[in-house]
């Protein structure tokens, strides 16, 4: 099925996503199995973003491989701690996992101590490549974007500049378009709505169903992009 062919069908998934799974599947056949560590991994990646790589040190999970299996990090989820994962399919709760995540980035650090409400300028800021080790399953700033941005409380020198500690400008904003992603068995569907809402990456904003103000619960993904959830 081509990208225009998802576009068409979009509206029509918003409405009848109960049916669609019987729709595609024997269309679209077996799936690839998602493991619960490659569930997690991508759910990381997902929510930092940028130039990191994630690696799952530990885990205990009675849920086993499924297609389509998602993450989601409880909200406090930390690099290096151990943090509870709830896996779902198909929109289907299947369990949860008590996961490790290690973290390693390339990533902007102050070079020297900062006071609260200041500005970030480039000679306040080293760019380094090493572990992450108890910052938030959130979008990791770039040097580059982090110049220019206030500080939200005083900053230790070597200290990681992430979204803990300087104000980052929401990704999708209340009344922006952004392109919603409908998934249902092994198929995605795509198309272009309404945000109701502002957030960063993994908060859960309300969006509009194409040509109707019906608002649907939705997870953002990536800037102007959400997940529409069940």
């Amino acid at each position: 099925m081509t990208s225009q062919t998802f576009s068409v069908l979009a509206p029509v998934a918003f409405g009848i996503l109960g049916f669609l799974p019987a729709f595609v599947g024997g269309a679209y056949g077996a799936v690839v199995a998602i493991t619960p560590e490659d569930a997690i991994e991508r759910a990381v990646l997902e929510r930092m973003g940028g130039n990191i790589s994630v690696l799952v040190t530990v885990l205990r999970s009675d849920v086993t491989s499924e297609p389509v299996l998602r993450a989601v990090p409880d909200p406090g989820g930390r690099a290096g701690q151990p943090v509870r994962f709830v896996l779902t399919a198909g929109g289907v709760r299947k369990g949860t996992a008590v996961a490790t995540v290690e973290v390693e980035a390339r990533y902007a650090r102050a070079v020297r101590a900062i006071e609260r409400d200041a500005v970030i300028t480039a000679a306040d800021v080293e760019v380094v490549t090493g572990p992450l080790a108890d910052v938030p399953f959130k979008r990791l700033p770039a040097a580059s974007d982090v110049v220019g941005l206030k500080a939200r409380r005083a900053i230790r020198a070597g200290e990681p500049l992430t979204a803990t500690v300087v104000t980052v400008p929401p990704v999708v904003q209340s009344g922006d378009e952004v392109t919603a992603t409908v998934r249902v068995g092994g198929v995605e569907v795509h198309t272009v709505t309404t945000a109701s809402g502002s957030g960063h990456v993994g908060d859960i904003i309300r969006v509009f169903a194409p040509g109707t103000r019906r608002p649907l619960k939705a997870r953002i993904t990536a800037p102007r992009a959400v997940e529409v959830l069940p």
